[in-house]
């Protein structure tokens, strides 16, 4: 037999075979040959590196070498390539007879067929559906492994066969198996190319252009690009698709440049090199040719398609629309060839929906072209109903009262006769007419025989100002009926001085209104703010006195009410600020030579005068006031005088001149007890200060609460601004006074942390042994307790204060205790060693009290702790030396129980160190002096009675100092530890909490320290 030999001469056949002969042919026929031409097949598989052109060289040597065996071999191979060439023939003339039946049955019958058929023959199957169009063929095919860039005899590929007859969905198939899209055939098309044809699918070109890899830039071998090949076919939408993809990629390119280059050239060809250029804007071309006033791209982009009905589903109105809104927002003169582009879209407009071009007329107002508005007019009325009509008009006409025009009037009326009696929103019309004074629609309104709010209408006329329509309403109407309704309601005359319309005034004075009619508890010389007007009222008999109701001021306060609310709320349009100015003092002098009482109070006790020096810019109103006698020492009901609304208000000017004239500027408020010093020293106004300090303002006076304007200003001090606080005591401030909670400066300035302030008044000499009221504490223990508690990050400045206040002999025995442990946590050992020094005893808190104020999640154990624990427990083992080197100890310390139950905290902690430290301390009895001291120390507690306690005892010096711990024992340390912050504290603990405000006696049970356990099982063997 054949196969009887090694595998050498099997792999070597393979090798040939495989070059020269069909791959397919033999993974069939050789499979079933017996496992060594298995072998030999895998490894010619594995080592294939011979070329087809020499298969039939290496065929003649094996003829020669292995005469009996290429013999059967050859034979074999003949029997099969027949039986392959007759399955061929069969598949193509199945597919080329079109039968789709028999072709699908004949793939999908069995794969063996397909296996026996070459693969160049299923590629030509391929190409041929493909041409066919025969999606399911094409689908069973691209199953097995064939050529996905297999060609025609024309170079085209199956997705360039696909895209030039529009095959999408076979197309979409084809993209599936990742085809090269760039191929081209052997006229130098690709894909995208053969896919641009006038009957081609928008949504072929739309795929080939979402694939990554395209090349929008190729040429055929005419030259012809994409780009071009759009323009050519004047489809403008597919040029500004390629255009808007190639500038996302390619904007830069020299490529994308010398492509539109072409283009523009073959547009040029084409005429249309204007749209051409329109293509390349950010806004559509029939856009940019309309705001060109190009009507002939317009025309000739209606012409070719472009813009037809089967777009106007990608806009939200019609062409005609989108032209006049660029109008109105672009331009602001119409030429022939715009009127020209409107009457080219009106006569290719389409059936609209009316709320499409509802505001036609409306825009065609705003543009203000009297031709462009007659055709609009025309256009409407050819295409709407009576009542879209209405509305369209009636849209017209509010934007006529926005921009009046005398013409516009006429060709609306004209274009539709009875507007005024069917237009929608009749009342409203009316108002907007009187608004803008237009006197021809008020004239047809009022001529309309429906009903007409008279008084509405002339609120309206009088409100704008508008005197012709005024005078017509009144005469239309009659006089009489005018003059009822001005006595009835006393409003018009009212409105019209509020308005400031001197002539409206004039003619409803001539009408018979009263000019002290009461309106709302008010005359219309209140409401004045025109000299001139109330010139006229007074003339008429106004009374500038009269007051219509016990809570309601004469004109004169209502003048300066007026002008304090307009401080807030005056109207830009009318008056400027400077004008109302102006006008209050020109109506003050006026009415007080009319006999108004210049020192009237209004229900809150204020005069003018105060209301006035309260607000900026008055001061040659308030001096006119002093000089015509006011009184600048009158006081609301809550005390306050006109130079307290001045400084309150911070108005400079305003207290300079009060200054001049004011006969006590100590007077206080009566419900504070604050004088124009604290309010000024409260705002930190250094120049009021300087002012006020000059004309010898009482700086001893104190307000409800006992604080000095330096106590104040101390307390409202804002970041650096020291200046007001040193103008003060230069002045001459107390500044060891104390308030009623015997607060000092230098107390209040611990308590806002403000240490640069407490540096300098302790440098000015302020007493530091005073002690607040509150928790009995001096400024050197305020200090401590911020700068353990304090919430900023860098304490430097709290540190440095601190110590610098404890080397000036300050007590500290006043400490809030938990502030030990916190300063043990943030490695404060330097201040901890001063704030003993300077009378902090040792004592115990709870658990629940450390874990609270302390640290959150404090590593402790038992139910309370000492600070010589918590230093082991923290592993601050120096720390722990120092204290039990002092006797810095509690009488907890002397248990042997809590030994134990340290002991194994540190051990479980892996603080190697300090249980060291502990067994060899707890391996030795205590001396009786050691624990001596630690008991009398425990039994005296801390406090501030402290030192007097031990200083009383029948002890020696030496003891008593020990117990003091005045040692010379001192804990080195790096100088820099105590301004280092602890990360893990912060870490841990963002915020902190100040507990400055816990009074001693409710701490008391908390630290343990009034029932101290005293066991002494420490010597227990």
């Amino acid at each position: 037999m054949l196969f009887y030999e090694d595998d050498f001469f099997f792999i070597r056949i393979g090798l040939i075979l495989i070059s020269g002969l069909d791959l397919g042919y033999l993974n069939v026929k050789m499979v079933s040959t017996g496992s060594k031409i298995n072998n030999g097949f895998k490894t010619i598989r594995n080592k294939h590196s011979y070329q087809k052109k020499k298969a039939p060289i290496l065929l003649k040597k094996m003829h020669r070498k292995y005469p009996y065996k290429m013999t059967a071999v050859s034979k074999h191979h003949h029997s099969v390539d027949t039986e392959s060439n007759i399955l061929t023939e069969k598949f193509l003339k199945v597919i080329a007879s079109e039968n789709n039946k028999e072709a699908l049955d004949l793939v999908s019958e069995s794969e063996k067929h397909i296996k026996t058929i070459r693969k160049s023959s299923l590629n030509k199957a391929l190409l041929f559906s493909c041409r066919k169009g025969n999606k399911f063929l094409v689908q069973s095919l691209l199953a097995y492994d064939i050529d996905i860039n297999c060609k025609d005899a024309g170079g085209n590929t199956p997705l360039m066969i696909s895209a030039k007859n529009g095959f999408y969905d076979i197309a979409r198939l084809l993209l599936l198996k990742s085809p090269k899209m760039n191929c081209r055939n052997s006229h130098g098309d690709t894909a995208l190319l053969l896919s641009i044809t006038k009957s081609g699918s928008k949504d072929m070109v739309s795929l080939l252009l979402e694939q990554r890899s395209i090349d929008f830039f190729s040429k055929n071998d005419d030259g012809v690009t994409c780009f071009t090949k759009a323009i050519e076919m004047l489809d403008f939408e597919l040029f500004r698709t390629l255009l808007t993809k190639s500038y996302y990629e390619y904007r830069e390119s020299s490529i994308l440049r010398k492509c539109l280059s072409i283009a523009r050239r073959t547009a040029e060809r084409l005429d249309i090199s204007n749209i051409f250029d329109y293509m390349k804007q950010e806004i559509l071309e029939h856009k940019f040719a309309v705001l060109k006033s190009d009507f002939k791209s317009v025309k000739f982009l209606f012409d070719y398609g472009w813009m037809t009905n089967k777009n106007r589903s990608k806009y939200d109105e019609s062409f005609l629309m989108e032209a006049l809104k660029l109008y109105k927002n672009n331009k602001s003169d119409l030429n022939q060839n715009d009127i020209d582009i409107v009457k080219l879209l009106i006569s290719r407009a389409k059936e609209s929906d009316h709320c499409a071009e509802s505001n036609i007329l409306h825009i065609g107002v705003d543009i203000g072209n009297s031709e462009l508005l007659s055709l609009l007019c025309q256009y409407v009325n050819t295409k709407y109903s009576e009542e879209t009509l209405n509305y369209i008009y009636t849209n017209g006409l509010e934007a006529l009262f926005n921009k009046y025009n005398h013409a516009f009037v006429h060709i609306l009326l004209g274009s539709r006769p009875n507007l005024m009696t069917l237009c929608e929103g009749r009342n409203n019309l009316i108002g907007k007419a009187l608004e803008v004074g237009a006197l021809e629609f008020v004239e047809l309104f009022v001529s309309d025989e429906r009903e007409f709010d008279v008084t509405e209408n002339l609120l309206t006329a009088i409100k704008n100002c508008q005197l012709a329509c005024f005078n017509f309403i009144a005469e239309k109407f009659q006089a009489e009926t005018i003059v009822t309704i001005s006595k009835d309601e006393s409003v018009f005359l009212h409105k019209a001085v509020k308005v400031g319309n001197k002539e409206i005034v004039e003619r409803l004075i001539s009408l018979g209104a009263d000019v002290n009619a009461v309106h709302k508890a008010k005359s219309p010389l209140m409401y004045c703010l025109d000299a001139e007007i109330a010139k006229i009222l007074l003339s008429k008999g106004a009374k500038v006195t009269l007051k219509t109701d016990d809570s309601e001021p004469s004109a004169l306060l209502n003048l300066y009410l007026t002008a304090h609310m307009y401080k807030y709320y005056y109207d830009e349009k009318k008056k400027s600020s400077d004008e109302i100015i102006e006008a209050t003092l020109e109506l003050t002098k006026l009415y007080l030579n009319h006999g108004a009482n210049i020192d009237e109070k209004d229900s809150e006790g204020k005069t003018a005068l105060m209301l006035a020096s309260s607000l900026e810019g008055y001061t040659k109103v308030i001096t006119y006031l002093l000089e015509s006698g006011a009184d600048s020492t009158m006081s609301d009901k809550e005390g306050h005088s006109a130079i307290y609304f001045a400084v309150a208000n911070e108005i400079v000017t305003n207290v300079e001149e009060l200054l001049k004239f004011q006969k006590d500027i100590n007077a206080q408020c009566t419900s504070s007890g604050l004088t124009a010093l604290h309010l000024a020293a409260e705002r930190n106004n250094l120049d009021i200060l300087r002012y006020l300090v000059s004309y010898q303002a009482n700086l001893e006076a104190v307000d409800s609460n006992g604080n000095t304007a330096l106590l104040i200003a101390i307390r409202n001090m804002s970041l650096d601004k020291k200046d007001a606080i040193l103008c003060l005591l230069d002045a001459g401030c107390n500044i060891n006074h104390q308030n009623n909670d015997h607060q000092t400066a230098i107390i209040i300035a611990a308590e806002n942390s403000k240490t640069e302030m407490v540096t300098l008044l302790s440098e000015r000499g302020a007493d530091l042994n005073v002690r607040n009221s509150l928790n009995r504490k001096n400024v050197a223990e305020i200090m401590a307790d911020k700068t353990a508690f304090s919430s900023s990050y860098d304490k430097r400045e709290f540190i440095i204060c601190t110590e610098n206040l404890l080397k000036k002999g300050l007590s500290a025995a006043n400490v809030t205790q938990n502030c030990i442990f916190r300063l043990i946590l943030d490695n404060r050992f330097n201040l901890i060693q001063r704030l003993i020094f300077a009378g902090v005893s040792p004592c115990e808190i709870s658990q629940i009290v450390l874990n609270t104020y302390v640290y959150f999640y404090s590593s402790t154990v038992g139910l309370t702790v000492s600070p010589f624990r918590y230093a082991l427990m923290n592993d601050k083992l120096q720390l722990a030396q120092y204290f039990s080197s002092i006797g810095f100890l509690t009488s907890s310390e002397c248990s042997h129980q809590q030994y134990i139950i340290c002991r194994e905290h540190l051990t479980k902690k892996n603080f190697s160190k300090c249980v060291e430290f502990v067994d060899d301390l707890y391996s030795q009895p205590m001396s009786l002096e050691k624990l001596a001291l630690i008991t009398v120390s425990s039994l005296i507690g801390p406090g501030l009675t402290r030192e007097d306690k031990v200083k009383g005892l029948p002890l020696p010096t030496k003891f008593k100092d020990q117990l003091l711990f005045k040692t010379e024992s001192t804990l080195i340390l790096d100088t820099e530890c105590d301004v280092i912050e602890s990360t893990e504290v912060m870490e841990y603990f963002p915020f902190l909490i100040n507990f400055n405000s816990v009074p001693d006696s409710e701490m008391s049970d908390y630290y343990g320290y009034e029932s101290a356990d005293f066991d002494y099982d420490v010597y227990d063997s």
